[in-house]
Formats: structure tokens, C-alpha cells, sequence
């Protein structure tokens, strides 16, 4: 084979530029701390590479999930709360206008007491999180309750619809995050009704039918009437309205406990996926320091013998 200087020329230039490519690529490796930077660098590391990734990813998004989940819960842990106050104080009026020693005018007086406690529970009852209503199922951006009075008679209105809020907080595990503000009419006795108690069609969407707004309704109406028969119905059904509201907070207590447990088994998960992403991923510092080294040394050993090799020209032949 015939060796001309042209061909040596280009040889020389192929192999330092092959050698500022490895250096180029260390130099990267050492600024990123990273070992796999393209596709090609590892293919056999590649697939659990991108398996371990998108689990990671995928984690991550159900801590958000648990995160927003949480705030409903706690969102409606806070309202049921109040909610309880709010009855609690109402059944103390009802034991105070029940006791037969008060005047017409005093009960019509705590009747206007419970009318106030009426507007405060609705008020409740649309409470928000997030700008979203969480207590209106999935058409939750408009409040769900609503008050009116219609032919003279005192109702409310329920404008959200029936369908439960949900996260899905592990693969295929989709958790509710609310609490069933309404439920249909339902004979059934067993059955645990809604929060603010029971509703059937309208033209106005839903009517609330039963549950504590109707007991605290037929309650002011009792104290204005000084009905201090119907009052001491009331007592009662207040009372089953906190057992009832206290269900439903424990049922909240207890959601809130799992999303806390699984929030928990997630971070230790991305604990471990992290490092076994390091591993596969990171750079050895120290040995990508003395490739670093190694290879500024090789690349200034070709430029000075290419600028050697390429400084011959003709007029070296002539002479």
C-alpha cells in the first residue's frame, strides 16, 4: 500500500479529532456527574434505566394526588367540625326553648337564633377548597347549596350532583376524597344518608327532603310557633344528627390516616428508586477525573505530532 502524505494528513486529523471527542464527552460526563448521557453510552442499562424513571415519575404524581387528596379531606374534616358546633348549640337552644318556663315572644326569639344557624350551616355546606366545592361532587365549580323561599315555604336546594371525587394514589387504586354531601331518597333504613341529608328531583335540581337542614327548619318553626311539643321532637333528631355527622368525621379520620400511610410508603419507594437511578446513571467521579487527565494529555500528544507530521510541504522535497 502506498503511504502519501495526504494520506497521513487525514489519518493525523481523524485521530485527533476523535481524540477531542473523548475528551469532549469526559468533560461532560464530569460537569453533568452523569455516566449514561446518550442512549448509546449503556444500551443494556438503557430499558431499566427508563423503567426505573418513569416509576419514579410515576410516584411522584401520586404523592400530588395524595397531597390534593388530603386537603379535600382535611377541607371536610374542618367543615364537619363546625358543622357539629353548629348543631350543638342548636340542640342547646332546643333543650332551652323545651323547658315550658319561656315566654311566646322569648321562643319566637331563639326561632330566630336557629333561622341565623340555617344561612351559617349552608354557608358550611359550600365550603371550598381550592376553588373547589367539596361538598358538590364533580360539579364542583358552583356552590352546591343554595336557599329559597317558595310560596312562602323555606327550602333548600341542592345544585351539585351525586358522584364522588377520587384519586388514584397506587396503580389501579382509586380512593374517594369527599364525603356524600346528599343521597337519594332511600326507604331503607340501613342505609347511612348524606351529610346534609336526603334529596329527590326538582326542577330546580335537587331538593333536600330530610336530614339536619329540614330538622333545624321544622325546629324554628316549632320556636315561632311556641310549640314546645315539637321542639322536644327536634332534640332527638339533633342528636341522632351529631351520632350521624360523627360517622361520617371518622370515616374522614380514617382516609386521612391511609393517604398519610401510602404518602409514606411512597417517599421511602423514591428513597430507593433515586439510588438505584444513581447507580445505574452517575459518574465515578474520581475515575472520570483521571480519564479527564488522561485524555487532555492524549488530545495535546496528537495535536503536537499532527502539527509535527503536517508542517512538511514540498519545498522539504526540494531541497
Amino acid at each position: 500500500m502506498r503511504i502519501t502524505h495526504m494520506l497521513v494528513a487525514r489519518r493525523t486529523q481523524n485521530y485527533i479529532q476523535e481524540a477531542m471527542q473523548r475528551l469532549a464527552r469526559t468533560q461532560e460526563q464530569m460537569s453533568t456527574g452523569r455516566r449514561v448521557l446518550r442512549l448509546s453510552d449503556d444500551p443494556p442499562a438503557l430499558s431499566q434505566l427508563l423503567n426505573v424513571r418513569a416509576a419514579v415519575e410515576r410516584n411522584q404524581q401520586y404523592a400530588r394526588n395524595i397531597t390534593d387528596g388530603l386537603s379535600y379531606l382535611d377541607g371536610a374534616d374542618t367543615a364537619l367540625g363546625t358543622a357539629g358546633e353548629l348543631i350543638q348549640k342548636a340542640l342547646e337552644y332546643a333543650i332551652q326553648g323545651a323547658n315550658g318556663t319561656l315566654e311566646k315572644n322569648d321562643m319566637a326569639a331563639i326561632g330566630e337564633q336557629i333561622d341565623k344557624m340555617i344561612d351559617e350551616l349552608v354557608d358550611i355546606a359550600n365550603t371550598t377548597v381550592g376553588g373547589k366545592y367539596i361538598f358538590a361532587g364533580t360539579k364542583n365549580d358552583r356552590p352546591p347549596f343554595k336557599r329559597e323561599v317558595d310560596n312562602g315555604v323555606d327550602k333548600i336546594y341542592y345544585q351539585g350532583n351525586l358522584e364522588r371525587v377520587s384519586r388514584e394514589i397506587l396503580d389501579q387504586a382509586n380512593y374517594p376524597i369527599d364525603v356524600p354531601a346528599v343521597t337519594l331518597v332511600d326507604n331503607n333504613s340501613n342505609t347511612l344518608g348524606g351529610v346534609f341529608g336526603e334529596v329527590q328531583s326538582s326542577n330546580n335540581g335537587y331538593e333536600v327532603v330530610g336530614g339536619v337542614f329540614q330538622i333545624l327548619l321544622a325546629l324554628r318553626n316549632s320556636l315561632k310557633a311556641a310549640d314546645a311539643s315539637g321542639v322536644n321532637d327536634s332534640i332527638g333528631a339533633l342528636n341522632t344528627q351529631l351520632d350521624h355527622l360523627l360517622r361520617y368525621r371518622v370515616q374522614v379520620g380514617a382516609r386521612t390516616s391511609h393517604f398519610e400511610s401510602v404518602r409514606s410508603q411512597l417517599q421511602d419507594q423514591e428513597v430507593r428508586l433515586t439510588q438505584v437511578l444513581s447507580n445505574l446513571e452517575d459518574a465515578d467521579v474520581a475515575r472520570v477525573a483521571v480519564d479527564l487527565s488522561r485524555q487532555q494529555l492524549a488530545y495535546q500528544a496528537a495535536l503536537a505530532a499532527g502539527a509535527k507530521i503536517l508542517e512538511t510541504s514540498l519545498l522539504d522535497y526540494l531541497r
